[in-house]
């Protein structure tokens, strides 16, 4: 249509030369703008301002204006400077068209269009853009193409000259800020608002993009454009910009369908020329844009209703509200749950023992509280020793030969902590070579705990072990840190005195104390170091309401003896006793004073101060020699039972009667008390050297030689062991020494359970003597899978008692428990009746 009423009214004459006249002029202005720089008050400025009565702004006072808007308000806003060389253009265009006169409706429609390269309107096809502003039209697409451009430069040196750091919280945090429901309010703003006019404005302002290219900004000199211009806006259409610049430049279009009066609606719409501002001619609009957030350009009068839509923040329960959870979505958060559940859990299961145990000091260094003071011990395999705490007073000087005496007053006890970091000195004894170790000073023991709190205590387990009661102790019988962690358990080692110190009779030494009675100082010991345990052993981490006794060996002997005490009661709770001696005190106190004379002749003491003066390694060099061994063989035709020395005595005080009268009692299971030992218990490394090479001729012979022989015991003894080999020897001794006088101990006891190891190690397959209690410490090295199941086995007999006080495998009608790779209950132990009936055992029993 434009074309159509272009030929229907021909320019005038006069207009057409006008024309042609003016547009040299505007070429060569353009030129001259290029070589000189633009001035905010130059003479031709001013000159402008006042034809074009324009607002009396210069650029600079603008920019200073805009940025006071920016301070004050928390959306940028983009202030584009306005060019009075546009003013100037515009002013002439008018003068040259009529004067000073307003341009009709009738000539704005008639007047030709300048359609520049790469800006032809297509029919059918228009862009959509932001609304247009007043004045636009024909000749106005050059004056706001060029605004258009210097608004870019001014944003693009904006942004360069930025500091990275302004406004930078306020972009991080709409960075993370979700508005879905202003982004959408501000969509269904923009569609209301009728954008049919603004659809065209790419195409009216791709027109004077030519021109425009030849004008110059004040930022320096005009970018090179060429052949690309022509084909811009096709890829404009076809690639979406994203950049907030680039739609500046190209005014935010959008390819879209229109007809051919869509293009011409701003030129026929009077109502655009008339509302401009003479002044500003819409530039005042122009150069109030605003940067959103989202980076888009929008008017200065569509701040407020955008900002309002923007500025809408969505609270935290509305947008969990909104959000549609995926199953993806759900399994992620359920890990992340599971993950603190998890962090949370470790984090309270290691710092649990921390809370309610006493802090570690140094890593190594731990601290416990008991009746004399603090004592600090040693981090040893993940648990706590404490080694060398006293529980009685020295056994020296004039307590020598006295009732171990508890410490109980201050002056006897330490300033400060005690250190307990060493091992408790050995009381002296007598080696199995003859050599003389230890100190009298020596009542001492050791504590073994996994941890130390109140909330939780553990059973406690006292070792009280000797090979024999003349030494040498522990044995190997030794408490364990990592089994005391394994297993949950507190073992308590106390020393007691041996030999002669230990158990020495005679008149002087009666007469010298109250009440009057002498002997069995080693068990006064044992009763003293369960007083504090008793007393102290709750801030170790024990339960002094689970103690129980573990004696081996001599010092099974002791605990077999001391349990039949009133002096015990309450002090214990239960007791384990192996290989243990079956003989026990029968003498009485006189009896026993005068057959000690002979020590005290070889000693050459007869009063108590001698005694008691008498150096350590003159007592034991006085110590007779049938005091110090006991036969480990079959026994001789002339061996005198009576002739063995007792070390134990009946004092009247401790010991009040035999054991054996005590085991009769019915106990009702109270106290609680189990007894083994090992098939091969009488098994040495000398009897092996003694009959290892040994042909079956010669032990028969031997066998003839001893006390079977003489009871004509010989043939039925050889053919129920098969005795032709030393393991078959050495059972023998075994039953006649050991198991077999144990076990009518254990027939006095209904209760009691009784075990035999035959589980055997190496070529021989002994069943040694330390076989139980090895296995038990956790020392027992197992090579086969039987050993292995053995090990098993004893720890669960055992630790399974200290834990509860029973032993579930043990059935009263079948009284034996044979401990192989299994434990399994047998009626009775085989070859006992057959030397009990025959007066062997319990005659020849082992004594300690």
């Amino acid at each position: 249509m434009g074309e159509l009423e272009e030929k229907e009214t021909p320019a005038t004459e006069s207009a057409t030369q006008h024309e042609s006249a003016e547009e040299p002029k505007e070429t060569d202005k353009m030129l001259e703008k290029k070589e000189e720089s633009i001035e905010p008050h130059s003479e031709k400025s001013a000159d402008n301002k006042k034809k074009s009565n324009s607002k009396p702004t210069t650029p600079v006072t603008e920019r200073k204006a805009s940025e006071e808007m920016q301070s004050n308000t928390s959306e940028e806003i983009i202030d584009v400077p306005v060019e009075s060389d546009a003013k100037t253009t515009i002013d002439e265009e008018n003068h040259d068209n009529g004067d000073d006169k307003k341009i009709s409706t009738e000539d704005r429609e008639v007047k030709p269009k300048k359609i520049p390269i790469g800006g032809l309107k297509l029919p059918g096809f228009f862009m959509k853009s932001k609304p247009r502003v007043d004045g636009d039209g024909a000749d106005g697409e050059l004056l706001e193409k060029e605004h258009k451009e210097e608004t870019t430069s001014e944003v693009k040196l904006a942004k360069k000259d930025e500091k990275p750091g302004k406004n930078f919280g306020k972009r991080l945090r709409d960075f993370f800020v979700r508005k879905p429901a202003a982004e959408k309010q501000a969509k269904q703003q923009a569609a209301s608002t009728g954008d049919a006019d603004t659809k065209s404005e790419a195409t009216a302002e791709a027109g004077p993009a030519s021109e425009g290219n030849m004008r110059t900004n004040s930022d320096g000199p005009p970018p090179k454009r060429g052949l690309l211009n022509a084909i811009k806006l096709p890829i404009a259409n076809m690639i979406p910009k994203k950049s907030p610049d680039d739609d500046v430049e190209l005014g935010m279009g959008k390819a879209g369908l229109a007809s051919m009066e869509t293009l011409d609606d701003s030129l026929k719409d009077q109502d655009c020329v008339d509302k401009a501002s003479p002044k500003n001619n819409g530039v005042d609009e122009i150069s109030k844009l605003k940067k959103t957030p989202s980076g888009e350009i929008k008017q200065a009068s569509e701040e407020k209703t955008f900002s309002d839509a923007e500025d809408i923040q969505i609270s935290f329960c509305q947008r969990l509200r909104s959000y549609k959870c995926s199953v993806d979505d759900a399994l992620i958060a359920l890990g992340i749950l599971l993950f603190i559940f998890l962090i949370a859990v470790i984090g309270y299961v290691l710092s649990y023992e921390t809370l309610t145990s006493p802090p570690i000091r140094e890593g190594r260094f731990m601290d416990a509280v008991t009746g004399c003071g603090m004592v600090e011990g040693l981090k040893e395999d993940g648990a706590f020793a404490f080694r060398g705490i006293p529980y009685a007073l020295p056994p020296t000087g004039d307590r020598r030969w006295r009732s171990a005496q508890t410490i109980e007053g201050i002056e006897d006890c330490w300033n400060g902590t005690l250190q307990a970091h060493n091992s408790s000195a050995m009381c002296t004894q007598m080696l199995g070579n003859g050599t003389v170790v230890g100190d009298e000073d020596c009542l001492y023991l050791d504590v073994i705990t996994p941890h130390i709190r109140y909330d939780s205590p553990l059973p406690v387990i006292v070792m009280i072990s000797a090979e024999s009661l003349t030494g040498p102790s522990p044995g190997v019988l030794r408490p364990s840190a990592r089994y005391s962690r394994s297993h949950d358990v507190i073992y308590v080692r106390p020393n007691f005195r041996l030999g002669t110190f230990g158990f020495l009779a005679v008149e002087v030494l009666t007469k010298d104390s109250y009440p009057h009675t002498s002997g069995n100082y080693a068990l006064s010991d044992i009763i003293a170091a369960l007083k504090w345990i008793k007393l102290n052993i709750v801030h170790f981490g024990g339960d002094p309401k689970s103690i129980t006794i573990l004696g081996h060996r001599a010092g099974g002997t002791l605990v077999t003896a001391l349990i039949t005490s009133k002096k015990v009661e309450g002090l214990y709770t239960r007791a384990w006793i192996s290989s243990a001696s079956a003989i026990y005190p029968g003498k009485p106190l006189v009896e026993s004073e005068k057959r000690n004379q002979e020590f005290l002749q070889a000693l050459e003491c007869q009063d108590v101060q001698c005694l008691r003066a008498a150096s350590a390694e003159k007592i034991w060099d006085a110590t007779p020699d049938t005091w110090l061994h006991f036969p480990v063989d079959v026994p001789t035709a002339v061996e005198n039972k009576t002739a063995h020395h007792e070390w134990l005595v009946l004092d009247g005080d401790i010991l009040q009667e035999h054991p054996a009268e005590s085991w009769k009692k019915e106990h009702a299971g109270d106290p609680v008390l189990v007894m083994g030992t090992t098939a091969h218990e009488s098994h040495t490394e000398k009897l092996r050297r003694r009959f290892a090479n040994w042909t079956a001729e010669e032990i028969r012979n031997f066998i003839e030689s001893s006390k079977i022989g003489a009871l004509n015991l010989t043939d039925e003894a050889i053919r129920r062991y098969n005795a032709t080999n030393y393991p078959a020897l050495v059972s023998m001794i075994t039953d006649i020494r050991t198991i077999c006088p144990l076990l009518i101990n254990a027939r006095l006891q209904p209760s009691a359970p009784f075990y035999v190891v035959t589980q055997g190690a190496g070529e021989e397959q002994l069943a040694t003597v330390d076989a139980d209690v090895q296995a038990i410490m956790g020392r027992y090295e197992p090579h086969t899978v039987e050993q292995r199941r053995f090990v098993s086995s004893m720890q669960q007999l055992f630790y399974y008692y200290v834990s509860h006080g029973t032993v579930p495998q043990y059935d009263p009608r079948r009284r034996v428990i044979n401990v192989g790779q299994d434990p399994l209950s047998q009626s009775d132990y085989p070859n006992c009746n057959f030397w009990i009936s025959n007066d062997i055992v319990p005659r020849y029993a082992r004594i300690d």
